[in-house]
């Protein structure tokens, strides 16, 4: 499960990143008064209202909080609250509704949860893969992968531009070669 929420929450991140290691306090200080913060802190998001107000105001500094941060946010919150999921789906809930009626009020409301430009679109991805995590890996684990493994073979069994990379048999339509060739194998 650590790999696959690793590489899922943090997907550019490499195998030592922060998340992994235990806290580690430095030699020689006074280790309660940290310890003592973090429960504080652990305290303030466990309040919806402070954390609903932390990612509202976050998100409203458009310059300051960018797209990779609002992702990283979402992604360490998912790792603060893995063990109190219910409290998640409230805060999730909430972050949802607002989301909804912003957008109801612009021009587009279609594009609600196209792409994870908000903290409350990556949370829900994130909630997502959390929750079907042991469905997929119980049910539909094995047949995917199949799929995945048919669909490979069947896209490489075709001819290759060795140059721009273009295929004959391609799922992407940008990357599809649209030559017909004489191939003699």
């Amino acid at each position: 499960f650590q790999t696959f929420a690793m590489r899922f929450l943090f997907p550019s991140a490499s195998d030592d990143h922060i998340v992994l290691k235990p806290v580690q306090f430095q030699a020689g200080l006074e280790n309660e008064p940290a310890l003592k913060q973090l429960l504080m802190f652990k305290c303030l998001i466990q309040d919806k209202r402070f954390l609903l107000t932390m990612i509202h105001t976050m998100e409203a500094q458009q310059g300051r909080f960018t797209l990779q941060d609002r992702c990283n946010f979402a992604s360490l919150l998912i790792v603060a609250l893995q063990h109190e999921l219910p409290y998640v789906t409230d805060i999730l809930t909430s972050l949802l509704s607002d989301l909804m009626q912003s957008s109801g009020r612009k021009s587009h409301p279609k594009l609600l949860l196209r792409r994870t430009e908000s903290v409350a679109e990556k949370l829900l991805s994130n909630w997502l893969c959390i929750l079907l995590f042991p469905f997929i890996l119980k049910h539909i684990g094995d047949p995917l992968f199949t799929l995945f493994r048919a669909i490979k073979s069947q896209l490489e069994k075709g001819p290759v531009d060795a140059i721009t990379g273009e295929a004959r048999n391609s799922l992407s339509e940008e990357k599809l070669l649209r030559l017909q060739l004489d191939v003699n194998a």
